[in-house]
């Protein structure tokens, strides 16, 4: 419980930063402002990828699960399925 409090107050410290900062005063190539801004955007998006990723490995399981189950209710047994020998 204290680690997903702990990453959901990262990720608000880090939006606000971001917000803050967004429209600074470049300083140029070696700008500390801007290093701060990719390591908030960084954390931030690694974050999210960790709350999605549950939800898009669900999501695939279940429509990559449908279609088998699907095929295997439609399969109809048929004579030759069943080994029915047919004579005239």
């Amino acid at each position: 419980m204290f680690k997903a409090l702990f990453d959901r107050l990262l990720v608000i410290l880090a939006s606000l930063y971001v917000s803050r900062h967004l429209e600074h005063h470049c300083h140029g190539e070696h700008c500390h402002v801007c290093h701060h801004i990719h390591r908030c955007l960084e954390l931030i998006t690694v974050c999210m990828e960790m709350v999605v990723a549950p939800f898009e490995i669900a999501l695939c399981c279940v429509f990559f699960r449908l279609p088998r189950i699907k095929v295997l209710n439609t399969c109809r047994a048929t004579l030759v399925s069943q080994k029915v020998l047919l004579l005239n």
